[in-house]
């Protein structure tokens, strides 16, 4: 299984809770609220009531998982999956589409980190690309030098965050107009029935709940792992459900939905019209937390992802290195900083981002599924569980979770884009071709990572033992 190195166990219940905080509470929730309204009008809070139990019970799957010996070791959803089927092709498979991702997300993160800082004039004399590579040269170094430094940082911007949030949504409660909730689902946008707009709204908001799986790739590192990672999951979500609520009531209660709709700072309006002065710099600095805490907890997974596959010798096992002095994975995280680099000197990452929510449904579809299979297809992994149901309930919580994620897809990617992106793709139009439609990006970056998978495997000359876990998982 490779030759890893230990990682370090300093993390603590605080700083997990900072992880799955600040990465929900990101940058989208200072602009989804907008674009929600302009689908779904005033019943913004009732979309974010309504994702709230979906993903709650996606949390759930996450933290039956994590409760056993799964729960020990980074990896995440490549772990659950490959070890419910015994399969390392069935884990690599939504994992690979997923690490793409991530890392483009800290290039997207930090050009918008490197935006907001130039709000203020004194910071303008550098480009926001600039900004950006100092800023995810900045986490590089945090991360490298210790996970506990990193945590102790996720903890304190995350512990402002919030703060920031509270100061400007708590006084918005006193000042909200009833009026502005009637009627609730405005003819002109529910015309055709309320279905649609209201799937399609919730759909939008569920950008902000995104990345709060990050938390499962700091298993190897925490401190009582299969104890406190399983109640960080189920208790923030359900946090962060109540303050995106408290967030959306202001913002729609106080404004009418028309000028909330497709407004690109709606807490900002909101707050202008109750707050005495300097709403928009408090806004600002909330907005660069925002990015500085869901970067920096993102930072982490994908050097924990290759460093899962580098130990399962899917990818080469230089990827399990750690640094003797900090024991932190210093090969992984240089290579996710040098590749985001790399994103944002070529403003390529939009490639990454036009795949990131398809390929993370995909994975949360799989996931739940392998939740439903896992009492019957490998009884011995479900038994070690600390959180166990009923094989009923296991199937209720999986498959309505995999049936929302499975919606949420359907409003996610289009087939119809298909046929008229292949068609560019042969007439040349390679980069107009793979932004236009995410199914054929996600198909071409899937047939890639299977022929890495495969090319691999033939140069190492090896097979995988016939049972995966348990060897592993007692070391």
């Amino acid at each position: 299984m490779g030759t890893a190195g230990p990682l370090s166990r300093n993390l603590s219940w605080i700083h997990s809770v900072a992880v799955i905080v600040g990465t929900m509470v990101g940058a989208g929730i200072f602009v989804v609220t907008g674009t929600a309204a302009e689908i779904m009008g005033p019943a913004v809070p009732l979309g974010f009531l309504a994702g709230l139990p979906i993903v709650f019970s996606t949390a759930l799957v996450y933290a039956v998982f994590m409760s056993g010996p799964l729960g020990e070791h980074p990896g995440g959803a490549y772990m659950h999956i490959s070890r419910t089927w015994n399969s390392t092709l069935a884990g690599y498979v939504f994992i690979w589409l997923k690490v793409v991702a991530f890392i483009g997300a800290q290039a997207v993160f930090a050009i918008g980190f490197g935006n907001a800082i130039r709000y203020w004039p004194v910071f303008r004399f550098l480009p926001a690309e600039w900004w950006a590579i100092a800023f995810l040269t900045l986490l590089f170094v945090l991360h490298l030098v210790g996970v506990d430094v990193f945590g102790q940082a996720q903890a304190i911007l995350t512990g402002l965050l919030v703060a920031v949030l509270l100061l400007l949504g708590l006084p918005g409660l006193f000042q909200i107009d009833p009026g502005n909730f009637s009627p609730l689902f405005p003819e002109q946008l529910y015309a055709d029935g309320l279905v649609g707009p209201f799937v399609a709204g919730t759909s939008a908001l569920f950008f902000s709940y995104i990345g709060f799986e990050s938390l499962a790739q700091t298993a190897g590192e925490t401190e009582n792992p299969r104890k406190t990672l399983p109640r960080v999951f189920a208790g923030s979500v359900l946090f962060i459900g109540l303050l995106y609520l408290l967030v959306s009531v202001v913002v729609l209660g106080i404004l009418p939905w028309e000028q909330v709709a497709g407004s690109e700072t709606p807490l900002t309006d909101a707050a202008a019209t109750y707050f005495p002065v300097g709403t928009a710099g408090i806004v600002a600095v909330g907005s660069l937390l925002a990015y500085a805490t869901t970067a920096n907890a993102g930072y982490m997974s994908p050097s924990r992802i290759l460093y899962a596959l580098g130990r399962d010798r899917l990818l080469p096992d230089v990827l399990t290195h750690v640094n003797d002095r900090f024991g932190t994975p210093d090969v992984g995280l240089t290579l996710t900083w040098a590749i985001a680099v790399a994103f944002v000197l070529t403003s390529t990452f939009s490639y990454a981002l036009n795949i990131s929510l398809a390929a993370l449904l995909f994975m949360y579809v799989a996931h739940a599924l392998s939740l439903v299979a896992l009492p019957h297809v490998n009884p011995t992994l479900y038994e070690r569980s600390a959180l166990q149901f009923g094989p009923v309930t296991v199937a209720v919580i999986g498959l309505f979770s995999a049936g929302s994620m499975l919606v949420f897809l359907s409003q996610t990617i289009s087939l119809a884009d298909l046929g008229p992106a292949i068609q560019q793709l042969l007439a040349g139009n390679v980069g107009e071709a793979l932004l236009s439609s995410s199914l054929l990006l996600l198909g071409i970056w899937l047939a890639i990572g299977l022929l890495v998978y495969a090319g691999y495997r033939l140069s190492i000359d090896g097979e995988l033992p016939a049972r995966l876990p348990f060897a592993f998982l007692e070391e």
